[in-house]
């Protein structure tokens, strides 16, 4: 499939799939490196974890977490 028929769902299983596989392909050796980058501080890890983390913290489509917004025309709080 291609991605203007994918779900939202979808899309972010695909995300983090990815990022999964790039962390496997770029886990450090025992001496703290690498293996493919070649670096201590792999930036592609890095942005694989940043994926993962942003992908299972926000869910964009849940709105029933969503604050709710005031009511400007509502006199009865101060401010």
């Amino acid at each position: 499939m291609t991605a203007p028929f994918l779900s939202l769902a979808q899309i972010r299983n695909r995300l983090i799939l990815t990022a999964r596989w790039v962390l496997r392909d770029h886990q450090p050796t025992p001496d703290g490196h690498c293996p493919i980058c070649r670096t201590a501080d792999c930036p592609v890890a890095a942005a694989a974890r940043d994926v993962l983390r942003a992908a299972t913290e926000v869910h964009l489509w849940d709105t029933a977490n969503q604050p709710a917004e005031c009511d400007r025309d509502d006199t009865s709080s101060p401010g």
